[in-house]
């Protein structure tokens, strides 16, 4: 019996495997054409001077740095589908073998026969998870690039308007680049309770202090600060102090967050955990924590999606294999991606965890009827 599993689970591995590699290649290939003309552009800026196989070996060298980073996310947000893909092509041609006829034959139920396509979706699940914790969140600043920053190492640096803080300060900055956490002349502006400035700290720039995780490390930082006359009104101005730190929860991560909103899927828990440790450092903390829950949720329903279209392809009956095939496809569309929506989304009066777990919760009792009802 573990021969016979380490076999399903072979043949489920390497059809995982070529799935991807042709899905990505072919998502790549057809961004690659649709974009060929802005990276020609990029790949001019290289070299303006060389000769034709240098401009083709450029665009090529160009395309691939763009493209090769989006593996990581590739992975992260279809492995599920691939997954239950690979397990229909491995369970196909066992059914066109008459491979299950002879496991019956031998004593053994198909429902046992399932059990190595649910550890593989465990493993894959798992993998991803490891992924999304420390690889995506690696190559997220190459994944906010546009086509005509691909020769860039990052998206490109963008100001910072007027932005507050949980304690109320106000930071600006004309550009800050996501990649290095450094921002170019910031100014930070403590305001008093009804909104008057008390105090202006401005550096040439400001480095995200990785070590504490809790300010920015300033380079010429000068502070002045300023006193209100009750009487008058009237603004006194004293003379600038150095400074060197500034402490503040507007880390490069939240800057970020703000200006690109699909950066928060590509956060590890890890960053997702420091920043709702830190009140009020990004508006919306209810997505931050279906987020975080959803990294758990998504496994639990690609397994329980899984276990729903086994019996199309597991079965001792003489089927149409692509009849079979489209309807688990349309199943396996409808949950996962109809569960993620619904664990991303809002619903009033239900905690997030709840919400997040909730089409996880649907499809227990579905999954346990459809993995019952095998026939064998």
């Amino acid at each position: 019996m573990r021969r016979l599993t380490w076999y399903i689970m072979k043949k489920m591995i390497v059809n995982f495997i070529v799935l991807f590699t042709l899905f990505f290649l072919l998502g790549a290939v057809i961004d690659i054409i649709v974009n060929l003309d802005e990276f020609g552009k990029t790949a001019s800026e290289i070299s303006a001077d060389a000769g034709f196989f240098s401009k083709i070996f450029n665009v090529v060298q160009v395309a691939i740095g763009f493209e090769g980073p989006r593996l990581f996310q590739v992975f992260a947000y279809l492995h599920g589908v691939i997954a239950i893909g690979a397990m229909g092509f491995t369970a196909a041609s066992m059914l066109r073998a008459r491979e299950f006829v002879a496991i019956m034959a031998a004593g053994i139920s198909l429902q046992r026969i399932a059990l190595p396509f649910v550890y593989v979706m465990a493993g894959i699940s798992a993998l991803a998870l490891v992924n999304q914790e420390y690889m995506l969140p690696r190559v997220a600043p190459l994944l906010l690039r546009n086509h005509d920053e691909s020769i860039d190492n990052a998206t490109a640096s963008f100001s910072v308007p007027f932005t507050k803080d949980s304690n109320g300060a106000l930071l600006l900055a004309p550009s800050i680049d996501p990649s290095t956490g450094i921002i170019t002349e910031p100014s930070f502006l403590e305001r008093d309770e009804i909104g008057r400035m008390v105090r202006q700290i401005k550096a040439t720039s400001a480095t995200w202090d990785t070590n504490t995780e809790e300010g920015w490390i300033l380079e010429d930082g000068l502070a002045v600060d300023i006193e209100f006359d009750e009487q008058t009104g009237q603004a006194i101005t004293f003379s600038p102090v150095k400074v060197h730190y500034y402490e503040t929860n507007l880390s490069p991560h939240i800057l970020t967050l703000r200006r690109y909103s699909q950066y928060v899927g590509m956060l590890g828990m890890t960053q997702l955990n420091r920043m709702l440790d830190t009140k009020g450092a990004f508006g919306d903390e209810t997505l931050l924590l279906r987020h975080w829950y959803s990294r758990f949720s998504s496994i639990a329903m690609n397994i329980l999606t899984l276990i729903i279209v086994i019996p199309f392809f597991v079965t001792k009956d003489t089927v149409a294999i692509s009849r079979q095939a489209v309807k688990s496809g349309a199943i396996t569309l409808t949950i996962l991606f109809g569960g993620m929506v619904v664990m991303l989304m809002p619903i009033a009066g239900i905690p997030a965890i709840v919400s997040v777990f909730l089409p996880a919760i649907i499809l227990i009792p579905i999954a346990l009827l459809r993995g019952l009802t095998i026939r064998t």
